[in-house]
């Protein structure tokens, strides 16, 4: 298996050197507005994609081009459902949502590419149980649950939703190696903690929390809800080795009753994990890692372009960015 994604691997390597290094995240930081932002991108690779009609429609074509060379060279399904369903995830919530929370379906729903299930199948799931039974078995569980209460509004949707979008990358991604496990339960343990952060700051009772927290982190749900409730979830996370920064971080998030600076951390210990993490040199990991950190990137550029349509400073920015 290695020996077949030489190739593949080198591609990608190649590739890499096409994301934004901290040079040009410290000239975007300093950018004196978005027009300027927007001219800094058009020297990168992202320059090849302004002919699209907005700086919305350049990522989209841009993260379709990242993930159609995943489907070139991976010879692993298991790492294909695992990225392309995560989307699936999310058009799944757009469509359910709208259709189940009593809010109608008139209205055109707006949804991203399709990962693996076109959006018509989900779409037509809600209603046909022939069409339903075309869904993945995890969808299919979640979909199902969703029925069973008539009543089902936002919020619960978005409950379910979240435990959909963790269950997929528990499925899928954790098993190809402990790389790429780490990862997962580093995202879903930082997850569980912002949740638990929030939930504390507006007193949420235990047991709504416990509806809400994630399964697949580093410490199980009984273990964050104890912490909770005697008020010691900093010490808690910073139990785990790497999290001693996070975990410092979180502790000022709940006495200053914002979470941008924790937010940041967490997103760049996944950074660090991407570039440095124990992926082998050859296998399907590195295309996994090269995609999601293409992913993170998207996210912050759309962070970053959007403060800046708003004006908001290059200090507050930074307290939220992981970059340069």
């Amino acid at each position: 298996m290695a020996d077949s994604f030489i190739y593949a691997n080198g591609r990608i390597s190649g590739e890499g050197t096409n994301l934004l290094d901290k040079r040009m995240w410290q000239m975007l930081l300093s950018s004196v507005d978005v027009k300027e932002a927007t001219r800094l991108l058009g020297d990168t690779w992202y320059g090849g994609f302004m002919q699209y009609n907005s700086m919305e429609d350049c990522f989209n074509k841009a993260m379709e081009t990242t993930e159609n060379e995943l489907l070139e060279l991976s010879e692993d399904e298991r790492l294909i459902r695992g990225i392309l369903h995560r989307r699936d995830v999310r058009n799944a919530r757009y469509i359910w949502k709208k259709n189940l929370s009593g809010k109608g379906s008139e209205e055109e729903i707006e949804v991203e590419r399709p990962g693996m299930i076109d959006t018509e199948i989900l779409r037509k799931s809600v209603n046909s149980v022939e069409v339903r039974d075309e869904l993945p078995p995890l969808f299919l569980q979640t979909l199902e649950e969703l029925l069973e209460n008539e009543r089902t509004g936002e919020v619960e949707i978005d409950r379910r939703m979240d435990h959909l979008a963790a269950a997929v990358e528990n499925d899928e991604l954790i098993e190809i190696n402990s790389g790429f496990r780490t990862f997962v339960m580093t995202s879903l343990e930082q997850k569980n903690f912002l949740t638990a952060g929030r939930c504390s700051l507006d007193d949420v009772p235990r047991h709504i929390l416990r509806e809400m927290l994630l399964h697949g982190g580093y410490h199980t749900e009984d273990e964050i809800l104890e912490a909770y409730q005697r008020k010691t979830l900093p010490g808690l996370l910073a139990e785990t080795s790497g999290f001693e920064q996070i975990g410092a971080a979180f502790g000022e998030a709940l006495g200053d009753g914002s979470f941008f600076v924790f937010e940041r951390e967490c997103d760049r210990r996944l950074l660090e994990l991407l570039e440095k993490g124990a992926f082998p040199v050859f296998g399907p990991s590195p295309l996994a890692a090269f995609v999601i950190r293409r992913e993170m990137e998207i996210s912050h550029l759309r962070l970053l372009m959007a403060a800046k349509s708003a004006g908001v400073s290059e200090d507050r920015l930074k307290k939220r960015l992981p970059r340069g």
